[in-house]
C-alpha cells in the first residue's frame, strides 16, 4: 500500500511540458536478422498513448546502425538519435539521462545458451560452475555482460560486429553463446537458414543482474520526463504487464527456468537496488516462479 502511494504521489508530482514533446529516434538495428528492437519501439508507442498531454511524436530510426560507443557519442551531442534502450554503464549514467525502470523486468539477464547440436552434451555434462566457466563463450565488445562474465573467471571470446558471434559460433571460437530469455529462441529461428544446427540449450540457466533501460539525449529533457510519465502510468493501470506478457511469454515458458540447472554471478555495472528504486521488487522476475497462470491470463 505504501509503495502503491509513493507510486502515485510521483505520476501526480512529475513535471507535465505540453508543448516540448518531440519524436524519438532510436538507433537503426544491427542486422535484418536481429528481432531485438520491435519490443522497444513499440513500448514507446504505448508510452505516447499514456502521455496524450504531450504533443503528437513519433518513432524514427537512424539512418545507419552505430556501434555502442558510436551512440554514446551521438546521444550527448543529440542529433542523429535522442533514446535508447540499453544495459546500464557507468559513463552513460553520468553523461546522458537515465529512466531507471527495468523495461524488461530483468528477463535479459537469465542468460541461457545457444550452442551447436553437436556440442550439445557438453552443457548437459556441466555439474558445476566452473565447469560452465572453462567452456569458451561468446560476446559482443561492448555488451555490459561480458565485463561481468570475465569478472567472474568466464573464458570469453569477444567480436565487434552482432552477425559475427555468429559465425565464430559456427566455426568453434567458442562453444556457447549466452543470449537472454528474450533472444535465443528468437535468434536461433531468424538464423536458421544460415546456420541449421544452431539450438538453445535446455539444461544451464545463468543469472546476471542485468536491466535494459531508457538513456536519453540531454538535449532532450522533455522526452526523458514523458517517457518516465508513461511508463509509470502502463505499470499503474497494468498495460505494461499485458504487454510484456504477451511479448515473451512463449520465451519465458519455453525456457522452464525452475527446472534448469541455475548458477548466479554478480555484476558490478548493475544495481539491484536502482532496478527496484521506482517499480518495487515484484515487479521483476524470478527464476523460482513459475509463469504459466499469468501467461494464460495475459495471452487470452
Amino acid at each position: 500500500m505504501v509503495k502503491m502511494l509513493g507510486l502515485w504521489l510521483l505520476l501526480i508530482c512529475l513535471p507535465i511540458f505540453t508543448n516540448a514533446s518531440q519524436d524519438v529516434i532510436f538507433n537503426k538495428p544491427l542486422s535484418s536478422f536481429d528481432p531485438r528492437y520491435t519490443y522497444t519501439y513499440e513500448l514507446m508507442e504505448l508510452i505516447f498513448k499514456a502521455t496524450p498531454e504531450y504533443t503528437n511524436a513519433q518513432v524514427k530510426t537512424t539512418e545507419m546502425n552505430m556501434t555502442r560507443s558510436r551512440i554514446f557519442h551521438e546521444l550527448k551531442k543529440g542529433k542523429l538519435l535522442n533514446v535508447v534502450a540499453e544495459a546500464p554503464q557507468k559513463e552513460w549514467d553520468s553523461n546522458l539521462i537515465v529512466v531507471p525502470i527495468p523495461i524488461r523486468k530483468g528477463l535479459q539477464g537469465f542468460r541461457i545458451f545457444i550452442v551447436k547440436d553437436k556440442n550439445r552434451k557438453k552443457l548437459v555434462q556441466v555439474g558445476r560452475l566452473k565447469s560452465l566457466k572453462a567452456l569458451h563463450t561468446g560476446s559482443g565488445n561492448e555488451w555490459s555482460i561480458r565485463l561481468a562474465m570475465e569478472q567472474a573467471g568466464f573464458a570469453v571470446v569477444t567480436a565487434n560486429g552482432y552477425e559475427s558471434l555468429f559465425a565464430m559460433l559456427s566455426k568453434q571460437r567458442f562453444t556457447t553463446f549466452g543470449r537472454g530469455i528474450n533472444e535465443a529462441y528468437r535468434e536461433v529461428e531468424s538464423h536458421l537458414a544460415l546456420y541449421p544446427d544452431f539450438v538453445v540449450d535446455n539444461h544451464i540457466l545463468l543469472e546476471i543482474p542485468l536491466a535494459t533501460y531508457f538513456y536519453v539525449s540531454p538535449s532532450f529533457p522533455e522526452i526523458a520526463d514523458r517517457i518516465r510519465l508513461g511508463l509509470l502510468r502502463l505499470i499503474e493501470n497494468g498495460e505494461f504487464d499485458r504487454f510484456f506478457f504477451q511479448k515473451y511469454c512463449s520465451d519465458i515458458l519455453k525456457a522452464n527456468m525452475s527446472e534448469r540447472l541455475r548458477f548466479k554471478i554478480d555484476n558490478p555495472q548493475v544495481s539491484q537496488k536502482r532496478m527496484i528504486s521506482l517499480v518495487g521488487d515484484g515487479f521483476l522476475l524470478d527464476s523460482n516462479k513459475s509463469y504459466k497462470k499469468v501467461c494464460l491470463s495475459m495471452t487470452q
